[in-house]
């Protein structure tokens, strides 16, 4: 499938602290009325950032789902393309008929509709059954994701966590639709972050240990421009 999905997954931390300090210059209270007590501001609030993206990719159950959907879209591939040989074959008959030979033309041109019609039906068929697996698959990935991250931010103490979508190669990274997504499509995407605050890969490799993956860890880099 050329659209894979997904998917998918990039696990960025930023990891800020903000303080807040008492406020300066206030206004004196010139009424009567006693005033309660101002809410003591938090210590300090730690964000992180996740490339959804980058995990998806790197989760070795999201890996062994595209193999597995490579295993059922094969039949259709195979019964397309024969379907289509035998297109070709027509068209090349059409195009040699002689002259006058309309009921030849007409009979030919009968077969070639039955041939498309097939071939449509080939197409919804693997489209139906794709479809439904992957809708399955995916919903089981996410919320896996999702109680990774919820753990790890607890144990990390981590307030806040938000996810966004980005390319996890260079030449992808860099490429001109990727750009232009983020300039038409992209808002409050992380331009650029501290590498030792992200964590998508550290989600990966906790994803991948739970799977009994190899090492329990994730195949490949982290994330474009926050490698650590």
């Amino acid at each position: 499938m050329k659209k894979a999905v997904l998917t998918v997954g990039t696990v960025l931390v930023l990891g800020v602290l903000w303080y807040v300090g008492p406020l300066s210059g206030q206004t004196p209270n010139n009424n009567n009325y006693p005033t309660s007590a101002t809410p003591a501001a938090p210590a300090g609030t730690r964000i992180a950032i996740l490339n959804l993206t980058y995990v998806i990719k790197k989760y070795a159950k999201y890996q062994r789902f595209q193999e597995e959907m490579k295993a059922i879209v094969e039949p259709f591939t195979k019964r397309h393309n024969e379907l289509q040989q035998q297109l070709e074959e027509l068209r090349k008959q059409a195009a040699n008929l002689p002259r006058g030979q309309s009921e030849q033309g007409a009979e030919i041109e009968k077969k070639a509709r039955d041939i498309q019609r097939q071939m449509d039906d080939n197409k919804t068929e693997a489209q139906l059954k794709m479809g439904k697996r992957s809708d399955e698959e995916m919903q089981i990935i996410y919320m896996d994701i999702y109680q990774a991250v919820q753990g790890y931010a607890s144990s990390h103490g981590f307030d806040l966590v938000l996810h966004y979508n980005d390319a996890i190669m260079k030449d992808d990274f860099l490429s001109a639709q990727n750009i232009a997504r983020k300039l038409n499509t992209g808002a409050l995407m992380p331009l650029i972050t501290a590498p030792n605050l992200d964590i998508s890969k550290d989600i990966a490799d906790l994803l991948n240990a739970s799977t009994g993956s190899p090492n329990g860890a994730s195949q490949g880099a982290a994330p474009v421009g926050t490698q650590r």
